[in-house]
């Protein structure tokens, strides 16, 4: 089950060298977004509990101060979770959490994938059953999305939108008629436009796929904008484009 949303994942591990394993793999995922690679489970259970939205967690089972199993317990919201362990007796103890599975160390690229796409599948499963129950959340039918601009909620036309731009801790929207800089995510901007109309490009880009003009040397020009296509996303923007 594909789709072109992008999910914010955490990597929780005390052994330097898993970690650096896979924060490469994450990163070669275009789907996946390392918000936080921490090295420790007290640490990452603070980051957790102010970032209750993360949707995936990397985490390691054995750690000083709180193993991955105390941590999982005491989270009042668990994201879809992925064990690191040495050892597989601990791995499947913790199925009993409903975690949704686990790599043994070092961690094979392979098994990562195999992984990350259960986890992909499950997600896409569950919002696509959430947005058959709830249709009027179904973002995919929305025409337009307020966002606060300032102190004041701006109504945005999504036929309107050009790109979606990250800057730091804000995005900038450019419309045909306006360019609104917005306190968020481009993740969670992201979560709000129709999959069907625009398309993330590069890590720091959004696209309106109707408002593209023309594709050269791995841009695509919008107005007069040139916008790079990074190459974790081409494969899937050109086989986007074969399908229109």
């Amino acid at each position: 089950m594909k789709t072109n949303k992008t999910y914010s994942c955490v990597l929780i591990d005390d052994d330097a060298g898993s970690r650096l394993i896979l924060e490469h793999y994450i990163k070669l995922n275009p789907q996946l977004d390392l918000r936080a690679s921490l090295g420790d489970g007290a640490e990452g259970l603070r980051y957790l509990l102010e970032h209750q939205d993360t949707d995936i967690l990397f985490l390691d089972i054995q750690m000083p101060q709180m193993t991955g199993i105390e941590l999982l317990k005491v989270l009042p919201k668990m994201p879809e979770t992925i064990l690191i362990t040495s050892q597989t007796d601990f791995a499947i103890d913790a199925y009993a959490l409903n975690v949704t599975d686990y790599l043994v160390k070092p961690p094979e690229y392979a098994r990562f994938c195999k992984a990350v796409e259960k986890i992909l599948d499950k997600l896409a499963y569950n919002a696509q059953k959430n947005a058959a129950q709830n249709p009027t959340n179904n973002e995919e039918n929305s025409k337009d999305i307020f966002v606060k601009v300032s102190n004041k909620m701006i109504k945005i036309d999504l036929e309107t939108v050009l790109y979606v731009e990250a800057l730091s801790d804000y995005v900038l929207i450019a419309t045909e008629n306006a360019k609104h800089v917005v306190y968020s995510t481009l993740k969670a901007v992201s979560d709000r436009l129709p999959s069907s109309s625009f398309m993330r490009i590069h890590r720091s880009y959004i696209v309106n796929l109707k408002k593209i003009r023309a594709v050269e040397d791995n841009s695509v020009l919008i107005e007069n904008k040139l916008i790079p296509i990074s190459k974790s996303y081409q494969t899937e923007f050109y086989n986007h484009l074969n399908t229109l």
